[in-house]
């Protein structure tokens, strides 16, 4: 298994657990093959979830972690999700103190292939509003 599949499947089991601590019914995706990670159940509505994770801060900005949201491990052959293929990315930053999770709705997103995430108390970024997002699907 490479490492790259290996700390996915990390940040899917952590996602998981998460949930699990936040009333949410999961199911899981079976196999890899899937545009999504798991399903959650609010006991109203299903959420196809897409989980993605980083603990590498960017050199430049020691606060900056970035996440790639699209398909494919390397830079020249990624490509984008199509637009109903989830519900919400479920992004996990690992700052080895803590984690943070932003869940981010998939139409937010559009076409980019990754977004950068600041998760610092004082952050002003973009996506800070869906950090600790859980709300949009408790």
């Amino acid at each position: 298994m490479s490492h790259r599949k290996k700390l996915g499947t990390m940040y899917e089991a952590a996602f998981k657990s998460e949930a699990l601590n936040h009333g949410l019914d999961v199911c899981p995706a079976e196999g890899d093959y899937l545009p999504y990670d798991c399903i959650v159940d609010n006991g109203t509505k299903l959420f196809r979830i897409q989980v993605k994770g980083t603990s590498y801060q960017q050199p430049s900005k020691k606060t900056e972690y970035m996440v790639t949201t699209a398909m494919g491990a390397r830079a020249s052959k990624k490509s984008h999700y199509a637009k109903d293929a989830y519900d919400i990315l479920a992004c996990c930053i690992d700052t080895g103190d803590a984690r943070f999770w932003y869940l981010i709705p998939k139409d937010k997103i559009g076409t980019r292939l990754s977004i950068k995430l600041f998760p610092n108390p004082t952050s002003k970024g973009q996506w800070e509003k869906y950090r600790h997002g859980w709300d949009l699907i408790c």
